[in-house]
């Protein structure tokens, strides 16, 4: 497959900072625009990162910088994986080679990077919110400068985005929204406003009759016509804009002024657009019209492929000589089973339906929409609107799924407590992203176990492997008359046996458990007469992580080793009997938070029934993530930083036993 070459980038190696484009032409801006779609192919073929969304901004990037002052002017950019250019324009192009690594530059916009970054963002939908409310405090202390928010056409249909429009139209605040178009979001955009963008893009008409009336209208100012006259011209103006489908006659009927489409591969046009909105006082949006993958041919024909990409060599062209012999096929994640699982039961429930908030392929859920198109609702970016559609399933008979990452989750959850809990409706929440990821502080799963275990109604499971978390999904979906989560990480999946050069998973029919009953796995060992083996509860993709630890351990004392695998309810028949038959020690393991995690759970247990069973409290270890944000790396680095690595459980294993 033909792709880009690295070329000779002498336009960006010029740059060191966003002053330096004020002097280029717009031939040469144009150059420089090759040139960065250049260097981020390059780049990301050594670091991985979102490609197709970086290649489709990149003039709009170059105008921004060309027309505003950052950091004195401020650019909110929505999500902020699409700031990879507005990166290299401002001062961190040498630092590219650390993207998303350990101790490197940041796969999104953090002002703890760079003061040309306004504010932090790594989930969708804010940056209108934001800008609202820097321009509110940029008025109140009588200052001076722009505010400016980028948002994509999947970011807008987030409804915090729709709620910061309403607001802003109604106080008239001087903000400019930039609307990058590509009609994707991680997926293919859907809903009534997508199509509505849609429609915006097939017709001109209403910019064409729009300029010509003003055109009559600047001819009529020298002409002396009576009062009637030009109540009429008015009249006129105000009719076309209401009859005609005008492209922006949504927004500006909100208040905000539109500008669009714009073809926003055109610097030129991108520029003009900017400089003719900068100086106004008055709310505007721009509305630009881009290919995502734009420049890089593998990223324009499958923009959902190279959304994200892994680290890859860079295609040979098509003169080299290709090997042509097959992939291997890749192992099975917890994504792809949890899918498949979902398949599989649908054939024997009718009523089952899943639901996701725009991750349909990042989670894996495509396969199921294709199986059964007329059970599978992508609701684009929002997640609240997901959970209480969910909601509403369940309260009219149907078995709806929600498939969600985890710290998206975080967005809806007054509608998992109010629409779904305080009922006691049965909706399985799959909770994808479970634990450490690379992106950073924004994407880290490590909280949910601590909401969802706070509120009532809810069981909170975690499966130790592939096979398991089959059987949770089954189990849940055929008996649960409450609320459940299955929570899994971002990982290949313990057990998944891959077979034959299809990819297909080798795995038994899944089977009703009951999944709050815990499971001993490894019976322990003390060379010490009358006294107890430690104790490990060990929860979700923290079972593997112990099992391996515990072969590093060289000594006579081995403990117990239990698949901990509901969070809420514990099992208190085998914690009870473990306190009541002199067990002293425990340790659990959760790739958590440790505040209000599995591990306070099992301790708050202990502080109080626990104490009614034994003379003294047991000793209780909980291993989890300590309370503070999680900086980007790779997930092993990360787990070994946390003390989660089978190395560093080990470690800390073994100083426990051996006291």
């Amino acid at each position: 497959m033909h792709t880009l070459t690295k070329q000779p980038t002498s336009f960006l190696d010029a740059i060191t900072g966003p002053a330096e484009l004020k002097q280029l032409s717009a031939e040469d801006l144009q150059k420089l625009a090759g040139e960065i779609r250049q260097e981020i192919v390059s780049s990301l073929s050594r670091t991985g990162g979102h490609l197709a969304s970086n290649l489709g901004v990149v003039e709009i990037t170059l105008a921004l910088h060309r027309v505003f002052n950052t950091p004195q002017d401020q650019i909110l950019w929505d999500v902020g994986h699409q700031a990879y250019v507005h990166k290299m324009l401002t001062g961190r192009r040498h630092k590219f080679d650390t993207l998303r690594q350990f101790k490197g530059l940041s796969g999104f916009v953090t002002p703890i990077e760079s003061e040309h970054d306004a504010f932090v963002a790594g989930h969708s939908s804010t940056s209108v919110s934001l800008a609202v409310g820097m321009a509110i405090a940029r008025d109140h202390l009588q200052q001076y400068h722009k505010v400016v928010a980028v948002i994509g056409d999947g970011g807008l249909t987030g409804g915090m985005a729709l709620e910061a429009i309403n607001h802003l139209g109604h106080i008239q605040k001087n903000v400019l929204i930039v609307l990058n178009d590509n009609e994707m979001s991680i997926s293919e955009n859907t809903g009534g406003l997508a199509l509505y963008m849609k429609r915006i893009k097939e017709t001109f008409f209403y910019r064409d009759i729009k300029e010509k009336l003003d055109s009559i209208e600047g001819s009529l100012d020298k002409v002396q016509l009576n009062a009637g006259i030009w109540d009429m011209i008015l009249e006129v103006k105000k009719q076309a804009k209401e009859r005609f489908d005008t492209p922006g006659i949504v927004f500006e009927k909100l208040g905000i002024n539109y500008s669009g489409p714009i073809d926003g591969h055109d610097v030129n046009a991108v520029i003009e657009a900017f400089e003719a909105v900068k100086d106004k006082s008055a709310p505007q949006i721009v509305h630009l019209i881009t290919c995502k993958g734009k420049g890089y041919q593998p990223a324009e024909d499958d923009s959902i492929k190279y959304h994200g990409v892994p680290a890859f060599s860079l295609e040979p062209q098509l003169s080299e000589k290709v090997d042509a012999s097959p992939a291997k096929p890749k192992p099975k994640t917890y994504s792809d089973i949890f899918t498949q699982a979902l398949i599989d039961v649908a054939q024997e429930e009718p009523n089952l339906v899943a639901i996701t908030p725009a991750t349909a392929e990042g989670s894996g859920l495509v396969k199921f929409g294709k199986a059964y198109p007329e059970r599978f609702f992508d609701v684009a970016i929002c997640e609240q609107h997901a959970v209480t559609m969910a909601a509403g399933m369940a309260k009219a008979g149907l078995k709806p799924v929600v498939s969600i990452y985890s710290t998206f989750l975080q967005r809806a959850m007054d509608q998992v407590i109010h629409d779904v809990a305080i009922l006691n409706l049965p909706v399985v929440f799959g909770i994808d992203r479970g634990g450490l990821v690379e992106d950073g502080e924004t994407h880290q799963g490590v909280f949910d176990i601590a909401f969802l275990r706070s509120v009532p109604n809810f069981t909170v499971l975690a499966p130790k492997d592939a096979q398991e978390l089959r059987d949770m999904v089954f189990t849940a979906v055929k008996e649960s008359k409450g609320p459940v989560a299955i929570r899994f990480p971002r990982d290949k999946a313990v057990g998944a046996t891959i077979i034959g050069d299809t990819g297909e998973t080798q795995s038994s029919k899944p089977r009703l458990i009951d999944p709050t009953a815990w499971e001993i796995l490894q019976p322990g060992k003390t060379a010490k007469e009358g006294r107890k083996p430690a104790v490990i509860l060990a929860y979700g993709a923290m079972v593997d992580a112990a099992r391996q630890s515990l072969e590093l351990i060289e000594s006579d004392e081995k403990p117990i080793l239990v698949n901990a695998r509901s969070a809420k309810p514990l099992d208190l028949n085998m914690l009870s009997g473990f306190v009541r038959d002199g067990y002293d020690t425990f340790i659990t393991v959760e790739e958590g938070c440790l505040s209000g995690g599995f591990g306070a759970a099992v301790l708050e247990w202990m502080s109080t029934s626990g104490q009614e069973i034994a003379d003294g409290l047991p000793r209780v270890f909980p291993m989890a993530i300590p309370d503070q944000f999680v900086e980007h790396g790779a997930r092993a680095i990360l787990l070994d930083l946390n003390g989660l690595s089978k190395e560093k459980l080990a470690e800390r294993i073994k100083k426990i036993v051996s006291r």
